[in-house]
């Protein structure tokens, strides 16, 4: 099977201080929830600006989450870039993007119903 491009962008609103949003990055068994498709190695910690990781498994190259402060609360900016793995299913950068995007709106609804 032929490697393909994948590139997924994605950026949420959370009403919550960037500090709480990054707290959740550090938990490693959240992470692997989220993402059980790949093997992260930390490339670069940006402190509350959030992680970049290189990637292997279904998607082999990199990924961040950019935590980015904005009015009262965070913009979360997702990236995933790479190539298609070895086993990696024809839709795996639509399965990434729905896995995500099911956490962050959890995380978003968890943190904003603590923040008073």
């Amino acid at each position: 099977m032929r490697e393909r491009r994948v590139d997924v962008v994605d950026d949420t609103y959370i009403r919550a201080a960037p500090e709480r949003v990054r707290t959740r990055l550090d938990d490693a068994a959240w992470c692997d929830r989220v993402w059980p498709h790949l093997t992260r190695t930390l490339q670069r910690d940006r402190g509350i600006k959030g992680l970049r990781w290189t990637v292997a498994g279904q998607v082999v190259g990199e990924m961040e989450v950019w935590i980015e402060p904005w009015w009262d609360g965070a913009v979360v900016h997702h990236y995933l870039r790479g190539t298609t793995g070895p086993r990696a299913p024809r839709d795996v950068a639509a399965r990434h993007t729905l896995r995500w995007k099911l956490a962050v709106h959890a995380l978003k609804d968890s943190l904003e119903r603590t923040s008073g």
